[in-house]
């Protein structure tokens, strides 16, 4: 069996060149960070959200929620014709999977 020996490729960029490009690099970096802290952090002070949230956050449709519902998975509290599940229950539906 013939052994394959590995290549190695070495390329040359002069040092201008170079010092542009990781200086491209900051800049970059620098404006997501900032694209970062312009972006309004929300909190949501409810410890509820809305079914169709929760269902949005995992990733499922209605009748997988209906089915987890049904199978005591997922807890829910009804008021009215709303479906509220807790917070923590989006966590929780990861942590079990």
């Amino acid at each position: 069996m013939p052994v394959m020996e590995a290549m190695v490729s070495v390329i040359v960029v002069p040092e201008a060149e170079w010092k542009a490009l990781l200086a491209g690099q900051a800049e970059l970096i620098r404006l997501v960070k900032e694209w970062q802290n312009s972006i309004p952090m929300t909190v949501s002070t409810s410890p509820y959200i809305t079914a169709m949230k929760f269902m949005q956050a995992v990733r499922i449709g209605r009748t997988k929620f209906d089915q987890l519902v049904a199978a005591n998975k997922v807890k829910t509290i009804k008021k009215d014709r709303k479906i509220y599940v807790p917070a923590g229950e989006v966590e929780r539906y990861f942590r079990s999977l």
